[in-house]
């Protein structure tokens, strides 16, 4: 799950000041991902691509570029950035976007969010085209690049007919932003709408970004992009169009259980106010007498919050999250034992001689949870009894979250919810119902599948889908899913 997002004008600008707009947006996106992080531009004159890809925080990114501003001249049409998030396979800079392809006579960067299931026949695709790219993809990023480049060069190389036509050949999700020599900015959301974009237009500025609450922040109007529409700035006019092919929106429940940030709104729906929903319907699951009804924070908040207004259980933090750790379930295989254990601190008197109700959006490893409910008993509660938001997570995801093997998930280790309970040394443990999460978010169809394991709207079978699946992919990177 990666975050992206995107500046251009009609007026270019210095490159430093390009990119620290983008930087500024992305900052608002770290929680999408924290590994990695980059930008591109195009200038305003030439056409040339300027990309720099680091190893780095947003934040860091952008103070490296103030330290080293005399080294960044030149002025741009605009600039695209993305900070990526991988949790498993090669990790570091080597596969963060935005990726470049093209030459004189026509470039373009790209950045996306999502995953490519079939990359690897994308690229066969785009070569078939354009024997000019390069003999391989190393991921689906760069094969989503090497296609929107093929058919825009089938298409005189208009990016916009190309965008157009991309979803005919693509199975996967994605959010795009990429940056043409025309010079042309563009930003375009799959068919089926399983990532969240958005962006704001004053007259002679665009600024993109994944989630609505980046753009709020910097008191912007924003509107989203709708599913399979592509938007379209030449420095002149904005333009909106639509992909050729149509299909049922189907977005991604885990951005309203997880990923998102509250303050963010996805399709219409207010972040929040769902998760305020899914916590007020868990409290119908399975009733408990306690004390208190505690968070972990930050995503589980707004569900407890639901929880306790619906139970009558007081509220309260109990648990301090060190803000420098990151999010645990995004960071690398070999430090998420360790992150896990410092990650958060107990609040002894919300909890001393209590008996808490501990409220979480999911769990999916179990790590974390294991080792705050222990330190929970520690401070001295009576009694601990964990409420998930989300129902068990069960299978893997193919549209950007990665699991890398079911074997990872304690809800499949595990034969039941019980065994689950023992495991976490807990009094009780509930999930809610895949019904009452989505009636939370309220839309006709979500996807579900790291919960149902139902895959049905992509029309392959699952067998199909892990063969295609299984190699890099530069957003969430290299994995391979055992069979559902």
């Amino acid at each position: 799950m990666c975050g992206i997002s995107a500046y251009a004008s009609s007026k270019p600008r210095n490159f430093v000041e390009s990119a620290k707009t983008v930087l500024t947006l992305l900052i608002e996106l770290q929680h999408r991902g924290q590994e990695a992080a980059g930008i591109a531009s195009v200038d305003a004159t030439t056409g040339d691509v300027r990309v720099v890809r680091k190893e780095l925080l947003i934040l860091d990114l952008l103070f490296e570029f103030l330290r080293e501003s005399k080294d960044f001249t030149g002025e741009v049409f605009g600039c695209i950035g993305h900070t990526r998030y991988s949790t498993s396979g090669s990790y570091g800079a080597s596969l963060a976007q935005p990726v470049a392809i093209g030459d004189r006579r026509f470039r373009i960067v790209l950045a996306f969010n999502g995953n490519i299931v079939n990359y690897r026949e994308l690229h066969e695709f785009a070569r078939s085209i354009a024997p000019e790219v390069a003999p391989k993809a190393e991921n689906d990023t760069e094969a989503l690049a090497q296609a929107v480049y093929a058919l825009s060069k089938e298409e005189g190389w208009d990016v916009v007919e190309a965008l157009r036509r991309l979803p005919e050949y693509v199975i996967g999700a994605y959010s795009i932003v990429a940056i043409t020599s025309e010079p042309r900015l563009v930003a375009a959301r799959d068919p089926r709408g399983f990532r969240p974009l958005s962006y704001s237009f004053n007259g002679s500025e665009v600024f993109v970004a994944s989630e609505t609450s980046a753009l709020q922040v910097l008191d912007l109007e924003w509107r989203e992009v709708r599913e399979g529409e592509i938007i379209s700035f030449d420095g002149r006019s904005l333009e909106v169009s639509k992909a050729s092919v149509t299909a049922e929106p189907i977005p991604c429940i885990f951005e309203y259980v997880y990923f998102s940030r509250p303050d963010s709104y996805f399709n219409g729906i207010s972040i929040y106010n769902t998760r305020i929903r899914m916590g007020e319907s868990l409290a119908k699951v399975m009733p408990v007498d306690a004390d208190v009804v505690m968070p972990v924070p930050d995503s589980a908040r707004p569900m407890a919050i639901g929880y306790s207004m619906a139970s009558g259980i007081p509220f309260g933090e109990g648990l301090v999250a060190n803000k420098y750790v990151g999010r645990v379930f995004i960071s690398m295989p070999n430090w998420r034992d360790t992150l896990s254990r410092f990650k958060y601190g107990v609040i002894k008197h919300t909890v001393n001689m209590r008996r808490v109700v501990l409220v979480d959006d999911s769990i999916v490893r179990g790590t974390t949870m294991s080792y705050l409910t222990s330190k929970i008993r520690r401070a001295g509660a009576r009694e601990v009894h964990v409420r998930i938001a989300s129902p068990p997570f069960r299978c893997p995801c193919f549209m950007g979250i990665d699991v890398a093997s079911r074997k990872e998930l304690i809800a499949w280790s595990k034969s039941s919810v019980d065994e689950i309970r023992q495991t976490l040394g807990v009094d009780s443990l509930a999930y809610n119902t895949i019904e009452n999460l989505v009636s939370s978010v309220g839309l006709p169809k979500v996807c579900h599948a790291c919960f149902s394991c139902s895959y049905r709207f992509f029309g392959l079978s699952v067998d199909e889908l892990e063969k295609m699946s299984s190699g890099r992919s530069a957003c969430v990177g290299s994995h391979t899913h055992t069979q559902v």
